[in-house]
């Protein structure tokens, strides 16, 4: 059955989603005056597209695929040219390339908010507002283009949202017997159960790549602040240093020492923490929504999709709000400002963006920031779990690198993963967040 998205869920959410189909995507007929940045009538345009979905198992790249198939059936005079990196070396590459003009790159998955700002400051991002036809913008969600918006300019469009999921095996708990954790408390209850089992890790961590590390840090620290404090901290009205940020750390040491997240949590990345919660070595995995589909096409995973269950995260009791949330639209394709296609680039990154977003939540991966027509029909049994806990969330905060500035943000991804170690010092962790933070 095919409806559009409730405001429910858009209200919910802070950003993200795609474009399927823009007017005149054929051939462009000719004009007395040329447009600034066009190429001439049926020239042959190659758009040089970059993102970070490098595994072939991931949904997310079929979708992309799919989709840029799609607009060159329907654009046939252009040419897109894709190249992927994992996660953490195509932020290094991105970098790079940005230190220069980035000529290589036309169009590129990122990051918004304080990520995307270094970028703006340095006039390398084309601003989007004379591209953004009035059909466009009344597609677009109430509320999803904030992280995109600088100096009153709007340098990208939503694709999809995310909700951070704590993934639970229901098998491997009632195997331990243990139950399901809705209290920090009850969490360490089940970890203690769970530790008894052979060959099988409480919770998977991936902690060796600095962002799922910080994930599981994020969530705690969510818990112990709240959502609206840790929002005026990471957008500079307040300080870093309330007290539940030294809480949340020592938790973390404690769930750690605990054998939490297995003996080496600082060996494994995210595939590999993906891959132990998939083939049942790992009892949860504290991951985005986009998990929930992954656990129904990864063909190399074991478990049965029906012995997971998705939980929000967590709560301490007597603190924070639970219907606060981790989450939000910040990614997006954006427009190099150097590009030789102005105009063709940003209708490519229109279009993906909404029709990334759309196929994102007709397969379970998202949360669309568009109001275009999608399919609920197939959505998995698990993604709708999802889509329950976040009809009760009312504010999210984006991931702290992505709201942080680069500097501040490499800073608490590196200073999460030293309480991921024998002997972490919980002061120093947050006297570099200190230092790094409040300027």
């Amino acid at each position: 059955m095919k409806k559009k998205l409730i405001s429910k869920i858009a209200t919910s959410l802070l950003a993200a989603t795609m474009v399927i189909g823009l007017a005149g995507c054929g051939k462009t007929e000719p004009v007395a005056e040329e447009t600034p940045g066009a190429p001439a009538a049926d020239e042959e345009v190659t758009l040089n597209v970059w993102h970070q979905w490098s595994n072939d198992t991931n949904e997310l790249k079929k979708l992309y695929d799919q989709a840029v198939a799609d607009y060159i059936s329907e654009n046939p005079h252009v040419k897109i040219e894709t190249q992927t990196l994992d996660t953490e070396a195509y932020k290094t590459k991105i970098s790079a390339e940005f230190a220069g003009d980035a000529k290589g790159i036309d169009v590129f998955y990122y990051w918004g908010a304080g990520t995307a700002r270094k970028l703006v400051n340095a006039d390398k991002l084309l601003p989007m507002d004379e591209y953004l036809t009035d059909d466009v913008k009344s597609r677009m969600l109430e509320g999803a283009t904030t992280a995109f918006e600088y100096d009153g300019k709007l340098y990208s469009v939503p694709s999809f949202s995310w909700f951070m999921t704590l993934y639970a095996n229901k098998e491997l708990f009632d195997k331990a017997g243990a139950e399901l954790p809705t209290t920090y408390e009850e969490l360490v209850t089940a970890v203690e159960k769970l530790s008894a089992l052979d060959g099988v890790t409480p919770i998977a961590a991936g902690a060796k790549d600095g962002w799922n590390a910080a994930f599981i840090y994020q969530a705690l620290a969510l818990r112990e602040v709240g959502a609206s404090n840790i929002n005026d901290m990471l957008t500079g009205k307040v300080e870093f240093g309330d007290e539940g940020y030294t809480a949340a750390a020592e938790k973390l040491v404690e769930l750690y020492n605990m054998g939490a997240f297995g003996k080496n949590p600082l060996e494994s990345g995210n595939d590999d923490a993906n891959a132990a919660f998939g083939n049942e070595r790992a009892a949860m995995r504290i991951m985005g929504s986009w998990l929930a589909n992954g656990l129904y096409t990864d063909e190399t995973a074991t478990i049965d999709p029906s012995n997971v269950v998705a939980l929000n995260m967590p709560v301490v009791e007597g603190k924070g709000d639970v219907s606060d949330y981790a989450g939000g639209f910040v990614e997006s394709f954006w427009v190099n400002k150097n590009t030789k296609d102005k105009e063709e680039a940003a209708k490519f990154a229109i279009y993906i963006n909404e029709r990334m977003g759309v196929a994102a939540y007709e397969t379970g991966t998202g949360f669309s920031g568009w109001t275009t027509e999608a399919d609920e029909s197939n959505l998995n049994p698990l993604f709708v779990q999802i889509k329950e806990i976040l009809a009760n969330s009312k504010e999210g905060v984006l991931a702290w690198d992505t709201s942080l500035d680069s500097e501040p943000a490499t800073i608490h991804n590196e200073m999460v993963q030293t309480l991921f170690a024998p002997n972490a010092d919980v002061s120093a962790f947050i006297e570099e967040h200190k230092a790094a933070i409040n300027k």
